[in-house]
């Protein structure tokens, strides 16, 4: 091999190991709200208000587009139950992107859920997502914030 091939070898491997972490602990973050998602929409899926509420923190807040704001998991309990007495199902999320920093791991996501259906129409929701996410002192990963908008 001749020396400048050498030299964009060396530089190459080199550029790679110092992107492993980074590469890792993103994958490690997607690994997180994967998990994270599918919990919660088997919860909100099933209408189980309360064991939506207890996937975020105690002092959690939650701004559901509407510009308004609730914290604290009773209240994050009413509003699902709301949407769920609404007719509100079939929830999904689609992971735009994801990233950790020691105990904090965020997510942007897209999501999607269905309304009860009415004269034969079946209404489609959709929007975009913020969740922040702290791991507690049990090790789980519980919401802390979780902010999301919904499209006309």
């Amino acid at each position: 091999m001749n020396k400048h091939m050498t030299h964009l070898v060396v530089c190459l491997s080199v550029a790679l190991a110092a992107a492993q972490p980074a590469l890792a602990q993103k994958s490690d973050a997607t690994n997180i709200v994967d998990a994270a998602n599918v919990t919660w929409n088997k919860a909100f899926n099933s209408g189980d208000a309360h064991a939506l509420a207890a996937l975020y923190d105690e002092k959690a807040t939650v701004s559901p587009g509407n510009g308004k704001s609730i914290q604290g998991r009773a209240e994050i309990e009413k509003l699902f139950k709301s949407f769920f007495d609404g007719g509100v199902r079939n929830h999904s999320t689609e992971v735009i992107d994801a990233h950790r920093s020691g105990n904090v791991v965020y997510q942007v996501a897209n999501w999607r859920a269905q309304g009860a259906e009415k004269d034969g129409k079946v209404p489609e929701y959709k929007g975009v997502l913020l969740m922040i996410m702290n791991r507690s002192a049990d090790g789980k990963w519980r919401a802390a914030s979780h902010v999301w908008n919904a499209a006309p």
